[in-house]
């Protein structure tokens, strides 16, 4: 019976490409087939989206640009001039090209403030703030994306872009913490991904969805929110099969990947049922996996060797992790968050099996991918710097452009006036009265002239020591982040190593080693230690043993981890923010911390910090 279902699914996911291409091929037949010009474009701008969201760059921008020329050829400025600057915009966002993208999003602005429809200005906001979420600019992004809802007239007319707003929406509130909100959100984009009838967007939803419910049940621990996390996801799963070709298989692949973590977090895994659902959800999962997005095949392969685990399959763990750790390596730009999380459970799977030589190359190799990462995200982040300065500096030159303009016009206006009066003047007393006025206008040019002549420079050097005071600004930030960045890597191989090194000193003394409960340890101390690595910067090598020295008591891992955050100068909030946990529980543990360190209430912990640091 078993082998019957294996069949099933393998002959179901081997026709979910051809399913997929089905689809793309059937919209461009309707394209090919199309005589009306305002339907032709709307299928080809339907076809670059998709392509966008496919990770297709090519052909989603030569698609945008097709239905761009052709919307020009309607007229200059209407929707669909509009929609292709959006999409066009959205697709060099997603490549990194923030000047191209910036580019398209004037012409979007510019061809929607022509028309007399406010949905045109939706789509330019829609845009600018896409923009702004790969610039990591939350409150600009709020802002336009709540414009964008603003200058939608009927939004039941637009289900499509309401639903994306809203899925933008629940994304900031998220990553702010706010589940009430991120409830919220998500709903209404559930609701208008199902008015929109696009099958994939409303997969996308029903999976956020099961996310923002398993942030409930965390929080409550309540059966009727672990039911809650389950449903949505069943729900796109279904509507991938329901539909074929027009759920990606690459949201159908997370959605199982998602299901089957969810089973490992969740639920009571020893059962041997809900194993098998498991491993038939994986398989599925990486049946369907288009070739090349290796980031979701090797979270799929983690979650097997996590259950291999489980049942102390170690071999068969270590073949599962191993596999995902070659197919990540060998590209040339991998998704190194995921390899590091797959080396890092190598390095606790070797030193469980004993096998500490290979955990120290394993872990020497996560201090290598890390320091790649750090690499990788400084250019990155230089990269959003440098485009948030350009922006701002061609925001403040159309401003002072805007200002010079409505100067002018103002003088304009004076001038037609003087004009008006000198010439009802010249009615009376031409002859006395002309070359007075003519050396009056003059003279009123010329002080124009030399005024906004002196404005001007006055300006311009307002603006350069703006300029040089922002590139003093980028620089410092920039040389404060490479003399803080490494810290973390250090941190956390020292504390490896020395776990490792005193194993071996003990084996080769011949006393016992507890590796259970050295790996339970570990666990701990590594759930959470990579969100560290971004924001620990290049401490002292000698500080934790400088911390453990100065103590009156033993210091655990997460003392350490809260000694090392309140070193760089967090706050409670943002320490709490980080830990998931209430700012009382931050300040009970600087309270027990004190008790360690034998401190007085009225010395400051963090001054001793630094002063021992």
């Amino acid at each position: 019976m078993l082998r019957l279902i294996g069949i099933l699914i393998g002959l179901s996911f081997c026709t979910g490409g051809w399913a997929q291409q089905r689809y793309v091929d059937s919209l461009h037949t309707l394209l090919n087939n199309s005589k009306e010009p305002e339907k032709t474009i709307t299928l080809q701008q339907q076809l670059a989206e998709w392509y966008r969201s496919d990770e297709q760059e090519t052909a989603a921008i030569e698609l945008a640009e097709i239905s761009l020329k052709a919307a020009l050829k309607i007229s200059e400025n209407n929707l669909a001039v509009t929609k292709a600057y959006a999409i066009l915009s959205n697709i060099y966002t997603n490549t990194e090209n923030y000047e191209q993208s910036k580019e398209y999003i004037d012409k979007a602005y510019k061809s929607a403030e022509k028309q007399d429809n406010s949905l045109a200005l939706a789509y330019a906001h829609y845009a600018s703030g896409v923009l702004q979420i790969a610039l990591f600019n939350t409150e600009n992004t709020l802002k336009s994306m709540q414009q964008a809802l603003d200058n939608i007239p009927n939004k039941e007319a637009e289900p499509e872009l309401v639903c994306k707003l809203y899925y933008q929406l629940y994304g900031i509130y998220t990553e702010w913490n706010d589940e009430q909100k991120s409830m919220r959100y998500i709903q209404n984009a559930l609701l208008y991904a199902l008015k929109s009838g696009n099958k994939n967007l409303l997969a996308n939803s029903y999976s956020a969805l099961s996310v923002t419910y398993s942030f409930r049940y965390e929080a409550t621990h309540e059966k009727k929110y672990l039911d809650s996390i389950m449903q949505p996801l069943d729900d796109a799963i279904s509507l991938y099969k329901q539909y074929p070709g027009q759920v990606m298989k690459n949201t159908y692949a997370n959605c199982l990947n998602n299901k089957a973590s969810y089973y490992l977090k969740y639920y009571d895994y020893s059962d041997p049922q809900l194993k098998q659902k498991i491993r038939t959800t994986i398989s599925e999962a990486l049946q369907v996996v288009p070739e090349g997005n290796d980031a979701i095949i090797a979270s799929a392969y983690g979650i097997l060797s996590e259950l291999s685990m489980s049942e102390n399959d170690l071999t068969t763990a270590d073949g599962y992790l191993t596999k995902a750790y070659n197919l990540l390596s060998r590209k040339k730009n991998p998704y190194y968050h995921t390899l590091i999380n797959v080396l890092n459970s190598l390095v606790s799977l070797h030193t469980k099996k004993g096998d500490y030589k290979n955990a120290l190359a394993y872990q020497q190799k996560v201090t290598h991918y890390s320091n790649m990462l750090f690499d990788q995200e400084s250019a990155s982040a230089t990269k959003r710097l440098e485009a948030q300065f350009e922006f701002s500096k061609k925001e403040q030159e159309i401003i002072a452009l805007q200002e010079h303009a409505a100067a002018r016009k103002r003088q304009n206006y004076l001038l037609l006036a003087l004009l008006g009066i000198g010439s009802v003047s010249a009615f009376f007393m031409f002859r006395s009265y002309h070359y007075n006025l003519k050396y009056a206008i003059a003279r009123e040019k010329q002080l124009t002239a030399e005024k906004n002549e002196t404005a001007m420079q006055i300006k311009y050097e307002q603006q350069e020591q703006a300029r040089l005071k922002a590139e003093q600004e980028l620089l410092t930030l920039q040389q404060q982040k490479l003399n803080d960045e490494v810290m973390a890597n250090q941190l956390q191989l020292q504390h490896k190593n020395e776990v490792l090194l005193h194993m071996q000193e003990k084996q080769a003394k011949g006393e016992s080693v507890n590796i259970q409960q050295i790996i339970r340890e570990e666990s701990i101390m590594n759930s959470d230690f990579e969100k560290v690595k971004f924001s620990i910067q290049e401490i002292h090598p000698n500080f934790f043993k400088t911390l453990g020295d100065n103590a009156k008591h033993r210091l655990t891992a997460l003392d350490l981890k809260y000694c090392a955050y309140l070193y760089l100068g967090m706050d409670t909030k943002r320490i709490a923010q980080l830990l998931h946990v209430e700012p009382k529980s931050v300040r009970m543990a600087k309270y027990r911390l004190k008790q360690k360190f034998n401190l007085g209430l009225d010395t400051d912990l963090v001054n001793y910090l630094k002063q021992i640091g």
